[in-house]
């Protein structure tokens, strides 16, 4: 769980009378216990183990009613997922593009070989695809349309390029692309969630 020991309300998924639903439980709640769980990126969102035991809510801790949509509620966080992913992938496209045409080998910017700006556009091209795909789900979840099969889509085209995103970011500043001094290598390991942090495309 995301933020869980700064949090004053949390959202918590169990199951009631067979069914998947959500509750919004408060951080200060008897039996509520969190431990730090730190991980290879996103993180600023503190991540944090969350431990139940015999936690008593109130009904209106329920949210929503018995027509309440939690495979809706999925598509919405693989929205959000995807957001993530764009976001950070538009941010290493910004960063080694100016990266490439400064850094010189051999006399000239690197962007000048074909491999390096052969990588750089299909960076470009695989965000705008990432971008597109989660647009036209955002869409139809605007208009109250089935977004199940759009959202699907765009996060598994989200956590496949998300993560070569992040490597031919790195790739493309070299050494530097490993050491804290660039930004590049923590875009990597954030990218490196999309697809792992939340399991992969649900059916």
């Amino acid at each position: 769980m995301v933020l869980g020991a700064s949090a004053d309300l949390l959202l918590i998924a169990a199951e009631l009378h067979g069914r998947p639903r959500l509750f919004i439980v408060e951080a200060g709640v008897t039996g509520i216990q969190t431990k730090p769980d730190p991980g290879m990126g996103l993180r600023a969102s503190a991540p944090v183990q969350l431990r139940l035991d015999n936690v008593e809510l109130s009904p209106d801790a329920l949210l929503g009613d018995d027509d309440f949509n939690y495979e809706a509620f999925l598509d919405c966080g693989s929205l959000l997922r995807c957001g993530l992913a764009i976001g950070t992938s538009q941010a290493v496209l910004d960063y080694v593009i100016p990266y490439c045409n400064e850094r010189e080998a051999f006399g000239e910017p690197i962007s000048h070989r074909q491999s390096v700006a052969f990588m750089i556009s299909n960076l470009a091209i695989e965000t705008d695809s990432m971008r597109m795909l989660t647009w036209r789900a955002a869409s139809r979840l605007e208009q109250g349309l089935s977004t199940h099969r759009e959202t699907s889509l765009a996060r598994l085209l989200c956590n496949e390029k998300a993560m070569e995103i992040g490597t031919n970011g790195v790739q493309l500043l070299g050494g530097h692309g490993f050491v804290k001094e660039h930004p590049v290598e923590r875009w990597y390991r954030d990218l490196r969630s999309i697809s792992t942090l939340s399991g992969g495309l649900h059916a």
